[in-house]
């Protein structure tokens, strides 16, 4: 390990790079509009072979269809993935862009074609339903056939649905691109260290863990007024996305906006208001935490700038060798499987590693079908936070492996039970690396990251949660200002963090900030619940 430097920053380019050969060979690989024909095809020989006939069909037949409509699938599935992993690392190349939107497209077109399937399964009489299941032949699929049943009354007509699909693609889906390329865009001009540099987001970011509270206070006070400088389309972006999502969410006729994510992760409404609840009432003890630690850096004045300010004695890197070693070593003290599958694809190169331009912010692990081995996108600076970020990346990859048994229709996994994949693997690093630290000071310092990393995952998280049902809610009534959005998001703020933390103005647009929001409505809850 080695202090952080203004150079450790860059040097992270040398860091590994995925390899999406297995894939297909490149954007011009005949084999793409080879698997869209084919799909095309296979669709329609399909709705041709099943259309207006499935409750006469027997358990055996039932599950014939099923399988192949999973066949049909699964080629254009891989594709899907293979432009938006390539996207992922350089949002702003047009040929990254124009497979996205082939890709995009064509699923559609075929996902349309299909739609009969679960439209005509969830209209059939109770009675048929319940015959299918009780028929072992259909075993693997009987979850499938409930969770259609649960959804059918908030579907429209195959029309509708057919119509909704298509005008996503120029709608809310061209809104959610727009948002990432646009953000992926963003510079920030900072000095550090008496040099000037020109950072992206994930690199400013990373410098809320530099030792020097005015470089953290300039580096998140550059980072929001970027947002804020380009407040006009991000309002528009949100606004459209979060208005498309309730207006269509009303239509079906769920009674509150979160009623669908729930449904989706097949979970009660009554358990998801209980997280909230709890976690709300005991903000307390984020509270107490940071009161603390203002004590133990000695700041006459405790920013949400400062939340991850190191401790004077441990601004420490690690390098991503360092980290693969470590999450090896954590994963193999639990289980050799677990550790097998992290060599895995570390050996097949199916980790990003490096903060480079135009390379989408944040991690995530990426699975498309039970045949293939996952990848994981790093933005990875060496610090604590991205080796628990890598060991929560990797539970997610550990967790797809595991569910490769399953078909595809049951392979992805409702969100919450990811995250509760994801989180484990980090406490395995954490349990790890407290077991091998002798050194008090260390063992305090891991105790701290421990804690934060905590209270980001859980209360962090349950605050963003918070705003979102209240942002919207406020889309309700209509257009939401970016000056409204900022008010609801200083609200929630002030609650987590009470008169504890001092909360600078220019925090009110971290709600800009925040992808989930608009990528997947309702998703942040899962980490907590994790």
């Amino acid at each position: 390990m080695s202090n952080i430097t203004n150079q450790t920053i860059h040097k992270t380019i040398q860091e590994p790079r995925w390899d999406l050969g297995e894939f297909c060979e490149g954007f011009k690989d005949p084999k793409i509009d080879r698997v869209i024909k084919e799909t095309q095809e296979k669709a329609k020989g399909f709705e041709t072979r099943y259309k207006g006939k499935l409750a006469r069909l027997k358990s055996a037949e039932l599950k014939e269809a099923f399988d192949v409509m999973q066949d049909i699938m699964a080629p254009l599935y891989k594709l899907n993935q293979y432009s938006h992993l390539a996207y992922a690392v350089n949002t702003s190349g047009e040929a990254e862009k124009t497979l996205v939107d082939k890709l995009d497209s064509a699923s559609t077109d075929i996902s349309n074609t299909l739609l009969f399937f679960t439209l005509e399964l969830g209209a059939l009489e109770a009675s048929i339903r319940e015959a299918w299941c009780l028929d072992s032949t259909l075993e693997k699929y009987i979850y499938n056939i409930e969770q259609i049943a649960k959804k059918a009354p908030f579907k429209l007509s195959e029309k509708e649905e057919q119509l909704i699909n298509i005008k996503d693609l120029t709608g809310s889906d061209a809104f959610r691109k727009l948002y990432a390329e646009l953000t992926a865009s963003f510079e920030f001009d900072m000095t550090i260290d008496g040099k000037k540099q020109q950072l992206n987001g994930s690199q400013v970011r990373a410098l809320r863990l530099h030792k020097d509270p005015k470089v953290r206070q300039e580096a998140m006070q550059t980072f929001f007024a970027t947002y804020e400088a380009n407040k006009l389309p991000i309002g528009h972006i949100f606004n459209g996305v979060i208005k498309d999502y309730v207006s269509e969410k009303k239509v079906r006729g769920y009674t509150h906006p979160m009623q669908a994510m729930n449904l989706y992760n097949d979970l009660p409404d009554s358990v998801i208001e209980l997280l909230h609840q709890k976690t709300n009432d005991s903000y307390d003890l984020v509270q107490r935490y940071y009161g603390i630690k203002k004590k133990v850096l000695k700041l006459p004045e405790f920013s949400l700038s400062d939340i991850y300010a190191p401790l004077p004695f441990a601004e420490k890197t690690i390098s991503y060798p360092e980290a693969k070693e470590m999450v090896l070593e954590a994963f193999l003290g639990f289980s050799a499987e677990f550790s097998d599958i992290a060599k895995r694809m570390f050996d097949e190169n199916r980790v990003d590693v490096p903060v480079v331009k135009g390379k989408r912010g944040g991690a995530f692990c990426s699975s498309s079908t039970p045949d293939m081995y996952p990848f994981v996108l790093l933005n990875y600076l060496g610090k604590s936070r991205d080796v628990s970020t890598l060991a929560h990346e990797f539970g997610h990859a550990i967790h797809a492996v595991f569910s490769a048994k399953q078909p595809l229709l049951n392979y992805h996994a409702i969100l919450p039970l990811c995250e509760t994949a994801s989180v484990f693997c980090e406490m395995l690093l954490i349990d790890y690396r407290r077991q091998r630290e002798t050194d008090p000071v260390n063992k305090a310092v891991l105790l701290m990251d421990t804690l934060e990393d905590m209270f980001a995952t859980s209360h962090r998280q349950n605050m963003f949660s918070n705003f979102e049902h209240a942002m919207h809610t406020e889309m309700k009534q209509g257009w939401v200002s970016q000056e409204k959005l900022c008010e609801l998001y200083h609200t929630q703020l002030k609650t987590m963090f009470g008169e504890t933390v001092v909360i600078p103005e220019y925090y009110k647009w971290e709600w800009s900030g925040v992808p989930h929001f608009l990528d997947v409505p309702f998703y942040v809850h899962s980490y907590n619940f994790g």
